[in-house]
């Protein structure tokens, strides 16, 4: 009674296997090897019924031998053959695992890349904004001089106060430009509209921004990583570009943020571009990738620019 018993969990456990085997086909992308080796766990669940057929039907015994010698062959040579191509397999996985280490090395690549940028950036702000102040006050302060005439004293006061408050502020925009607060405190959208209004608006040059955003905030990652996005593509608007209107559309759509670009300069070959790693693209592609999200640019010679991002929140 027990073997018989054991004969029976056995066989729902072949059956269990076979059907766990079946239901990965799609995840192993039909990989045939797979769908060899799914094969003969259900053919072990057909032999083990016709071994299990004759306590039902004894009379059936010796008919079903010859059966179940060539299903055990079947099996075995189904088996084998699986067990040679399950190589693919791994090759497929030592394939994705070269990919993944290459993507992490771009996007550390990338984020070294931008580091040292605005390292440089912060160097030169500081060195052509903050030195010739600082030098200037010094220049004042030194002038400065109890035997000269009040109203000299005076007036050379004024001009100190004056190049202290530029020194303030170069400070104040330096620092936003580095760690903007506005972002970290109110948000995205605040961040986005604070930029564009410190860039200011002329006659000859425009910027138009559109969200459906209100006062949602995001991970700190995925803030900052758009906000910077946005911040490159209009300072490659400014520097390349020859535009004279930017429209940008940020909005968020259940759980994924979407940002269209524009702007109406002279546009570039894209190809030739992204090849040579100009204009930032690189980096702003790394860093979305890196946040489950990406871009693509569309652009053509005096057509403008087009860039359409998306990342997920």
């Amino acid at each position: 009674m027990v073997s018989i018993v054991l004969e029976y969990v056995s066989l729902f456990l072949q059956v269990a296997a076979a059907a766990i085997a079946i239901s990965l086909f799609r995840r192993t992308k039909f990989n045939a090897s797979w769908i060899l080796i799914s094969s003969g766990f259900l053919l072990m669940v057909v032999s083990r019924v016709l071994e299990l057929w004759p306590t039902l039907y004894p009379e059936m015994e010796g008919k079903l031998e010859t059966v179940q010698r060539w299903l055990a062959f079947i099996i075995s040579l189904v088996l084998l053959i699986g067990v040679f191509y399950i190589r693919k397999i791994f090759q497929f996985m030592r394939r994705l695992d070269a990919l993944r280490r290459e993507t992490e090395k771009r996007v550390l690549s990338a984020v070294i890349r931008t580091e040292e940028q605005e390292r440089q950036r912060f160097a030169k702000e500081l060195h052509d904004g903050l030195g010739p102040l600082l030098s200037v006050i010094k220049m004042l302060v030194s002038g400065l001089d109890s035997n000269k005439s009040g109203e000299v004293n005076e007036k050379i006061r004024n001009n100190l106060c004056q190049a202290v408050d530029e020194a303030i502020t170069g400070v104040r925009d330096i620092s936003a430009n580095i760690s903007p607060h506005i972002l970290n405190n109110f948000g995205l959208k605040d961040a986005v509209e604070a930029f564009i209004k410190r860039m200011g608006q002329t006659d000859g040059f425009q910027v138009f921004f559109t969200t459906n955003l209100t006062g949602e905030r995001f991970g700190y990652n995925v803030e900052t990583v758009l906000y910077r996005v946005v911040c490159e593509l209009i300072n490659n608007t400014l520097r390349h570009a020859a535009a004279s209107r930017i429209t940008i559309d940020l909005q968020l759509d259940e759980s994924v943020l979407y940002l269209e670009y524009t702007d109406n300069g002279i546009g570039f070959d894209v190809d030739a571009v992204t090849h040579y790693g100009g204009m930032g693209l690189n980096n702003m592609r790394y860093r979305l990738q890196s946040g489950n999200g990406d871009i693509e640019i569309v652009s053509r010679p005096e057509q403008g620019m087009r860039a359409n991002v998306y990342i997920r929140v």
